[in-house]
């Protein structure tokens, strides 16, 4: 029979070969449960920083609702002991928790860079210093990995998803994708990837200097963060050469959010320099390689390129139009 020690060390191996944030926070949670036996086990997001608690928006475990099985006081004092926890534990970045109360509750957070980006909740029938200790250890491992992986997976200039992130992402979007049948194509949500790179950047580069370059890139990422949702995935491959992959919506409400984005990185500069971006965009259909996706928003790019800069134009639109011809890859061929 294995000591409780090889268990442990066990577990966190296990924890510690996830390599992608949804089984990693599912191997935390797997981990908490095997040790702790708790009632329930939660990660939440934080979407503020910490300079801002006074926007915290408390998670619904939080809410006012009574469960059936503890009374309208005690449930209450739950509450407010659980928000009360919740909140400290992300003002002070240390763990809280109320052990003398049935059931028990722990609030640790999960920081990146100072910042609480996550909180490890658990709520048991009691907790004990040992099982304190050890979820404070789980949620360290966790943090250190997430750290890692994040890293990974994020562009260092710009904060943006980089291209090792891509593939797994558009897997996540691949498999969201619905049969559309009998729909008519004004009316058709689906995920569509765009290409897009500033216009005439090496100018800039050669006129005002690689660091003005980056500047302008950081403002960039500035106006699209304000542009687009966290549902849409934003990408940097590299140089000024920048990839969404925007959440489901109609092929209408595509156009309106890229030429809102144009639009307003035109405005972010005003007279200083007349920045423009060249779109190249492509539906998401089921089952089609992330290179064949990429071609064909890169040709619809290519083409804007050729003929006037600064549009946003969709590859079948110009596949159809007789601009473009169609290029056949085989599956196994790399092409990025």
């Amino acid at each position: 029979m294995r000591s409780e020690l090889e268990v442990i060390l066990d577990s966190l191996v296990q924890l510690t070969e996830q390599r992608q944030l949804e089984s990693l926070a599912q191997s935390l949670i797997s981990t908490v449960e095997q040790f702790i036996q708790p009632i329930d086990t939660k990660i939440f997001d934080i979407q503020i920083s910490h300079s801002a608690l006074e926007e915290i928006v408390l998670p619904d475990e939080f809410s006012s609702h009574v469960s059936n099985n503890i009374e309208q006081g005690d449930h209450d004092i739950l509450i407010e002991q659980g928000s009360a926890c919740f909140v400290k534990c992300i003002s002070s970045l240390s763990a809280c928790y109320s052990k003398d109360i049935i059931p028990a509750q722990i609030a640790i957070p999960i920081t990146l860079n100072g910042c609480a980006v996550k909180v490890l909740w658990v709520k048991a029938g009691q907790l004990t210093e040992l099982n304190i200790n050890l979820l404070k250890g789980f949620a360290k491992v966790y943090e250190n990995f997430l750290t890692i992986v994040i890293e990974c997976e994020t562009d260092e200039l710009t904060g943006l998803l980089n291209r090792k992130a891509f593939e797994r992402r558009l897997k996540l979007a691949d498999s969201n994708v619905i049969q559309l049948v009998r729909e008519k194509p004004e009316t058709i949500e689906r995920h569509w990837l765009c290409i897009f790179d500033i216009d005439k950047f090496k100018q800039i580069n050669d006129t005002f200097g690689h660091l003005y370059g980056d500047e302008i890139l950081l403002d960039l990422v500035k106006v699209m963060n304000c542009v687009f949702s966290r549902h849409d995935a934003m990408f940097r491959f590299g140089g000024d050469e920048f990839v969404l992959l925007l959440a489901p919506c109609t092929k209408q409400k595509m156009f309106e959010q890229c030429q809102a984005f144009q639009s307003q990185l035109s405005q972010f500069h005003g007279r200083k320099l007349n920045v423009t971006v060249s779109m190249g965009v492509t539906p998401v259909t089921s089952g089609e390689q992330a290179s064949s996706l990429l071609v064909k928003a890169d040709q619809a790019l290519y083409h804007i390129k050729e003929t006037g800069r600064n549009r946003v134009e969709v590859y079948e639109d110009l596949l159809s139009q007789g601009h473009l011809s169609e290029n056949k890859f085989d599956d196994d061929i790399e092409i990025f």
